[in-house]
This record gives C-alpha cells, sequence and structure tokens, in this order.
C-alpha cells in the first residue's frame, strides 16, 4: 500500500555526546526536531554495543517510532548504521502508522509497542 502516511523520510541518529549519545528524530531534508532523549548511561564513542542498539529501538518505541524492518541487514547493528567519521549512527525509522500503511500487521506493532529498553538489553 503506498499512501502519504507510508512515506520514508523520518530519521532517527544516536550521536555522541561528552557523557554518553543523544537520540533524535527528525524529518530527511528539514531541521525539524520530532524527538530527542538524552541517553546519559551509555558509554562514551565509539561503543554501541548490541545492548545499546536495542535500548535505542526501545527508546524510539516509547516515542512512537520503530526501525523499519527492512532496515535491519547484515551490514547493520540491528538497523544503525555507523557513520565514518561521523561519530554517530543513524536508523531509518517510521510512525506505527506509516509501518501499518506500508503493511506491517498490527501484532508485529503491538510486540514492539510492548518491549521497552529494559526488556531488549
Amino acid at each position: 500500500m503506498t499512501t502519504e502516511s507510508a512515506r520514508r523520510d523520518l530519521a532517527a541518529t544516536c550521536t555522541a555526546a561528552d557523557s554518553g549519545y543523544i537520540l533524535r528524530v527528525v524529518r530527511e531534508g528539514s531541521s525539524e526536531l520530532l524527538a530527542e532523549k538524552d541517553l546519559t548511561h551509555w558509554p562514551g564513542w565509539p561503543d554501541f554495543p548490541v545492548d545499546a542498539a536495542h535500548a535505542a529501538g526501545g527508546e524510539l518505541v516509547m516515542r512512537g517510532y520503530m526501525i523499519w524492518p527492512d532496515s535491519i541487514t547484515p551490514d547493520s547493528l540491528l538497523g544503525w548504521r555507523p557513520v565514518p567519521d561521523g561519530r554517530g549512527w543513524p536508523a531509518r525509522v517510521g510512525t506505527f502508522e506509516q509501518l501499518r500503511d506500508a503493511g506491517m500487521r498490527d501484532a508485529e506493532i503491538r510486540s514492539r509497542q510492548r518491549e521497552g529498553p529494559s526488556d531488549r538489553r
């Protein structure tokens, strides 16, 4: 199904900060910040282990976003990709409505909504 709400122009980034990471969700081509979370409890750059990738995914879910399932490939860390010399990890994300409009099943969305950061570690 192709609809306006299924467009794929949202991106999340985990960017290195002095005391961990900053998680942000933005619309590509725009400076509009849709969500932000300071993740000071995470290790400093360049560490971004699997449990951090899970926790970032959980933080996204708590804010109404999910990583697009087809973004999770063998060369990504659960959908997150390193940016060479960029001190960050981006992932393509969508709202629950966008994912549903693109054909993701409601049961899978509900399952991911129930998982929080502590469930994903």
